[in-house]
C-alpha cells in the first residue's frame, strides 16, 4: 500500500471520528432536552417578566436604542448588572437586564451549585428566555425595534450563543413549544462566554449577520478559554462579523469591580475592565450610528 493511500485512509479515519463526535454531542444535547420543562412564549414570558430589571438613560428621548443583558451562572447581581448598563446608558441606550435564576426560585448558593456545575439550565434550555426577553423588549413603545443588542456575560453569553446557533438552524430553545419570532438584532456582546462540550456553536454557526464582539480571558480559571479562541477564530473564518478582544493576563469576572474588598479581589483587572469598557461602549455607538 502506498504511502498516499495510508495517508488518505488515516485522514478519513480522522474524519469518521470527528463526524462521530459530534453526532454523539448532538444526541447527547438532544437528549437532555428532551428532561426540559416546555412552555410556550407567552407562558415563558410570564415566567421572566416579573424579574427583569430596567436601566432607561438620563438624557435623550425614546424609542431608544436598547441592550438586553443576561448574567453569570451564580445569578442576577444588581450591582454588577448595574456597572454595564451605566455603560450602556452612557451611550444612550436604555439596558433590560435578564433575571433568569430568580424565577426559577433560585438564590445564588442554588445557582453556583446547580447551574454553574451544569446540573440544570444549560445554555439552550435558558435559551428560552432570550426568545421571550427579546419578544417582550420589542412590544415596548420606548424601544427602537432596529437597534436591539443582546450581550451576556459568561453562562449568559453560553445562553446568548446556544440562541443563535439554534436559531441559524431554524430552530428555538428545546424548552420552548410552537412558533417564535426571529432575532432581528443590531448586535452581539460576549464576554469571558464557555465555549466548551454542549455549547451549540462549537456544532453550528450562526446567521445572524449582525456585528459582535467578543471578550475573552486568557487566564481564565472558571473556563477554559483556548476552546474560545478556537471558536471564536473558526467562526471568523466562516464569515461571522466579530471584534475579538483577548486578555492574555485576564480572569474570569475580570470586569466585576464589586468584588474589590472581597475575597475574590484579585481576579478584578481594573486595566482590562477599563479597556473593555470602552470598546463596549464605542462597540455600542457603532450600532447606534448604523
Amino acid at each position: 500500500m502506498t504511502r498516499r493511500r495510508l495517508l488518505l485512509i488515516a485522514a478519513a479515519l480522522v474524519g469518521v471520528v470527528i463526524f462521530g463526535a459530534f453526532n454523539i454531542e448532538r444526541i447527547a444535547l438532544d437528549m437532555r432536552a428532551a428532561g426540559f420543562e416546555k412552555r410556550t412564549l407567552a407562558e415563558q414570558e410570564a415566567l421572566i417578566e416579573p424579574f427583569i430589571h430596567v436601566f432607561p438613560p438620563a438624557e435623550g428621548t425614546p424609542p431608544y436604542p436598547v441592550v438586553v443583558q443576561f448574567h453569570g451562572c451564580a445569578g442576577y447581581q444588581q450591582s454588577f448588572m448595574k456597572l454595564w448598563a451605566d455603560a450602556a446608558n452612557a451611550e444612550g441606550f436604555m439596558a433590560v437586564a435578564i433575571d433568569s435564576t430568580g424565577p426559577r426560585g433560585m438564590d445564588r448558593e442554588q445557582s453556583l451549585a446547580l447551574v454553574c456545575t451544569g446540573k440544570t439550565l444549560i445554555g439552550e434550555e435558558r435559551a428560552a428566555d432570550v426568545t421571550a426577553a427579546l419578544d417582550l423588549v420589542k412590544k415596548r413603545a420606548d424601544v427602537d425595534k432596529d437597534k436591539i443588542v443582546i450581550s451576556g456575560w459568561s453562562h449568559g453569553a453560553w445562553t446568548v450563543m446556544d440562541y443563535l446557533a439554534l436559531s441559524a438552524m431554524g430552530k428555538r430553545s428545546p424548552a420552548l413549544s410552537g412558533k417564535t419570532p426571529p432575532a432581528g438584532l443590531a448586535g452581539i456582546a460576549l464576554f469571558y462566554p464557555y465555549c466548551g462540550l454542549g455549547a451549540w456553536s462549537r456544532l453550528h454557526g450562526w446567521n445572524e449577520r449582525a456585528p459582535a464582539i467578543a471578550f475573552v480571558a486568557g487566564a481564565d480559571t472558571i473556563v477554559n478559554s483556548k476552546e474560545c479562541v478556537s471558536l471564536i477564530r473558526k467562526m471568523k473564518r466562516q464569515g461571522e462579523d466579530i471584534d475579538f478582544v483577548y486578555y492574555p493576563d485576564a480572569d474570569h469576572v475580570f470586569d466585576d469591580s464589586t468584588l474589590i474588598g472581597g475575597p475574590y479581589e484579585h481576579m478584578y483587572n481594573k486595566t482590562d475592565a477599563s479597556d473593555a469598557t470602552a470598546r463596549y461602549r464605542a462597540f455600542l455607538a457603532g450600532v447606534k450610528g448604523q
